[in-house]
């Protein structure tokens, strides 16, 4: 099977999946992860794009957050068998997806390839910013979870060091136990510098954030 032949099934088992989406892990997302997942690869000189495409296409349809993660994982192997790919490129393709998530950073220590690391680099980067601010408060009122819960523990001046394992569940709670910690997470140097904005602008964006709400 030729390799558009390949993309185009791939786009339409995404679109699929992700088309109903209001968790923030829309086709947008994904689309944005294709487009940066490209983009990393062209500065890093990487040339396995069909790799780099189809694991940014479909990393998020077995997401155990979205649904039974098994049965995804099984859907998405007969995927792979039936666009024809060697099953060495099936078995890549898989460990990136199976492995890219931060997973409350259980996967930080698992290594991957170079492809692999460009896509999860990707993804991660579409998690911060001005887009992640804005995914992580989409994901927060899908689960009916508020903005932010005060609690004792919160040190107003110094938020950034405190403690947050005994906060309840809020879309704020979310930028300390994953979003701010993305930036030192990522792999390639154009992701780096790229993650670099990004992560100053969720700072003065918390920043703001509780200067408004304990006016």
């Amino acid at each position: 099977m030729k390799e558009a032949e390949i993309l185009k099934l791939a786009h339409h088992y995404m679109y699929q999946y992700h088309k109903d989406d209001s968790t923030g892990h829309d086709v947008a997302h994904v689309n944005r992860v294709l487009r940066l997942a490209t983009y990393i690869a062209e500065q890093e000189c990487v040339e396995n794009s069909l790799t780099i495409q189809l694991a940014s296409l479909l990393h998020d349809t077995v997401d155990h957050k979205l649904t039974d993660q098994q049965k995804a994982f099984d859907n998405l192997k007969q995927f792979l068998v039936d666009i024809q790919l060697p099953k060495t490129e099936q078995q890549h393709i898989l460990h990136i997806i199976e492995h890219m998530s931060y997973k409350k950073g259980q996967n930080n220590a698992i290594q991957l390839t170079i492809e692999g690391q460009i896509v999860r680099d990707a993804d991660r980067l579409d998690a911060i910013g001005a887009i992640g601010i804005a995914r992580t408060f989409q994901f927060a009122g899908h689960f009916n979870e508020p903005m932010w819960v005060e609690h004792a523990t919160q040190d107003n001046s110094q938020h950034f060091d405190t403690n947050y394992d005994e906060w309840s569940a809020s879309a704020i709670k979310h930028f300390y136990e994953k979003l701010l910690k993305l930036k030192s997470l990522m792999h390639t140097e154009t992701a780096k510098k790229l993650a670099a904005q990004r992560h100053q602008y969720m700072e003065n964006f918390i920043n703001q954030f509780f200067e408004e709400w304990y006016f």
